[in-house]
């Protein structure tokens, strides 16, 4: 019962009431004395100008947090030296196999071991963070310079785990190079593998790709797969129901078994899954996620043109793949991407490569293009491309040529050889993370630096792997529709 009706049930009842009131006076008073739900703190009035508002004293982000930072944790930390880190990578031990076979007088034979001297630069991650002095004298839900401080180590630490995957110097010289780009180094087939746009429901090609890392020449030991959700999800719904096994102690059977490791011949591999690693949904242009940087950003090609007439031995363009599509470049610097710009409609058969051609920005400013492509028979809308590759600037006119090699859309894996005393793979810092206090100038603000120097040195790049163009079944995208 509220109050109105207590006042009224009270004087009609016969109870003891002092003075008179009027229905509408009784009205009033109960509006002065009920508290409410009213939030906006110039609209209050009666009982809620005096209620104190309960603040829950935690923030509640929906931000990347430790865990998710997979592969930086697990890398054993080393110091360099110096910005530029020398070692050496020694490749064989010389000879060939039964070579040191002779005559009891025979002249010996000289074999010397396989040695070559790599460098690895130390590349310079940087985050400037600063709060108001006024945010940090009053009252609120955190405290402010904690809470970006916490921000400035999150921001390193997500540049550093995306690019130990994918960083490419050549494109971007600010940032040091991923595992993809140190193992394309090698010139070895043999350590990439091409799941050609299907999924990885099966574990054949993770089988291949631990063999390879074990066999005769790489001598590793695989430990790790490192692969996004996305990617592990056809994993976790294609194991074999032969497969699924009684829980112990008499535990209530459950659906379904997440996969978080595969038995291979060369041993036991670890799945884990990072959510840095790229999938469609993370390769749309670069404009339909950052709209003001792209349109800051003063280095859109001027032109491109495509041409799809000539065929090439080492086209993947097949039967199923022919069809139309629709090229889109942005120019790429440190600074992020540029709008893109579309190009016509091209016509692609079997057997034959695209040819595109890409002229530099008015600016120049660009150090490198990122190539998307249209989905099979597709439109040229922006939403309807995904990130095909990218590719250093060369010159004023840079040539690039798709072979369909490179899948727009699809994610990657990656195996390593994590075993401590191998030090096949390493993150090599000349300073750990550290915040360094900047000069406020003509601002009430406290600002810092937050710097992260180091790289990622993979010392035997024979012993990892990837398995590229891998598409998750649950895609929103297909690339051949």
């Amino acid at each position: 019962m509220d109050l109105v009706n207590q006042m009224a049930g009270g004087a009609m009842g016969g109870s003891s009431v002092s003075g008179s009131v009027s229905m509408t006076g009784l009205q009033e008073l109960q509006k002065a004395l009920t508290a409410g739900y009213g939030s906006d703190a110039a609209a209050l009035e009666g009982g809620g100008a005096l209620r104190i508002q309960s603040l829950d004293k935690t923030l509640m982000a929906v931000v990347q947090e430790n865990q998710h930072f997979a592969l930086f944790n697990a890398l054993p930390k080393e110091n360099a030296g110096a910005t530029v880190d020398e070692w050496t990578e020694q490749d064989g031990i010389g000879g060939f196999m039964g070579g040191s076979t002779n005559t009891e007088l025979g002249i010996i034979r000289e074999a010397t071991g396989e040695f070559a001297r790599r460098v690895g630069f130390v590349k310079f991650l940087m985050a400037k963070r600063q709060v108001s002095l006024v945010q940090t004298l009053q009252g609120a839900i955190a405290e402010a310079e904690a809470v970006e401080q916490v921000n400035g180590t999150k921001q390193l630490l997500t540049d550093a785990e995306f690019l130990c995957f994918e960083g490419d110097s050549r494109v971007v010289p600010t940032e040091f190079d991923g595992v993809r780009t140190q193992i394309e180094s090698l010139g070895s087939n043999d350590h990439i593998i091409d799941a050609e746009a299907q999924s990885l429901s099966s574990i054949n090609a993770i089988v291949q790709a631990a063999a390879v890392v074990s066999g005769f020449g790489n001598f590793g030991t695989p430990t790790d797969l490192y692969m996004s959700p996305g990617v592990g999800a056809d994993l976790d719904v294609g194991l074999d129901p032969a497969y699924r096994v009684p829980l112990p102690n008499g535990q209530e059977s459950k659906r379904g078994t997440p996969i978080r490791g595969i038995v291979t011949a060369q041993g036991d591999i670890a799945i884990k899954r990072d959510v840095f690693i790229r999938g469609e949904d993370m390769k749309v242009p670069f404009e339909l996620t950052y709209p003001i940087l792209a349109a800051e950003n003063n280095f859109t090609p001027s032109q491109i043109t495509v041409d799809s007439t000539n065929s090439d031995t080492e086209s993947k363009f097949g039967a199923v793949h022919s069809g139309n599509y629709y090229y889109f470049v942005t120019g790429v610097n440190a600074e992020g991407q540029s709008i893109g710009l579309g190009s016509a409609q091209v016509l692609v058969a079997a057997g034959k490569k695209v040819v595109i051609t890409v002229n530099k920005s008015v600016s120049g400013k660009e150090t490198g293009y990122v190539i998307y492509r249209s989905r099979k028979n597709g439109t040229n809308a922006t939403n309807d491309v995904r990130e095909m590759a990218r590719v250093p600037r060369n010159g004023d006119t840079t040539v690039v040529t798709d072979l369909n090699r490179e899948i727009p859309g699809t994610s990657t894996a990656f195996m390593f050889n994590l075993t401590a005393g191998d030090h096949s793979i390493t993150w090599r810092q000349l300073l750990p993370m550290m915040k360094f206090p900047l000069a406020a100038v003509n601002q009430a603000t406290i600002p810092w630096a937050q710097l992260l120097f180091g790289y990622l040195r993979l010392a035997k790049r024979r012993h990892h792997m990837v398995i590229k163009n891998i598409l998750p079944t649950a895609s929103g995208w297909k690339p051949f529709g």
